[in-house]
């Protein structure tokens, strides 16, 4: 996520990038709906382009930023984000041994955010 901020910042122009993010969270939604077991490293590689791609839409925040308060934001925003994926991976993990179900149900919510994302990158708002 960092290379996509600080390819951002770097003024490298990445055509669509929103729709790529928003397709990076219908797949991972469709995957954990379907329930199939796939490897770690199918999931790895997902999350390091995707990760990418939402560094690069984050990097819009900061674009045009000294490099004091973009070292700072990059700093803070891998922290924040490491928590972030680490917690949902165990807590995803400890539900699924507990309630089989609930990993498919958040599979599903996590589907219902990337198709509204979606639609609103195709759909744009009046």
């Amino acid at each position: 996520m960092a290379c996509g901020v600080a390819a951002h910042v770097a003024d490298v122009t990445i055509p669509a990038a929103e729709l790529i993010v928003a397709l990076s969270v219908l797949v991972a939604g469709i995957l954990l709906v379907v329930d199939r077991r796939v490897p770690a490293g199918f999931w790895m590689a997902l999350f390091v382009i995707a990760g990418f791609f939402h560094g690069y839409a984050y990097g819009e925040s900061i674009y045009g930023a000294e490099p004091a308060p973009l070292v700072a934001y990059l700093a803070g925003l891998v922290a924040v984000q490491t928590v972030l994926v680490v917690g949902v991976a165990l807590l995803t993990r400890t539900l699924w041994k507990v309630w089989s179900i609930a990993p498919r149900l958040a599979g599903a919510a996590i589907c219902g955010v990337g198709f509204t994302v979606l639609v609103a990158q195709i759909i744009p708002a009046p």
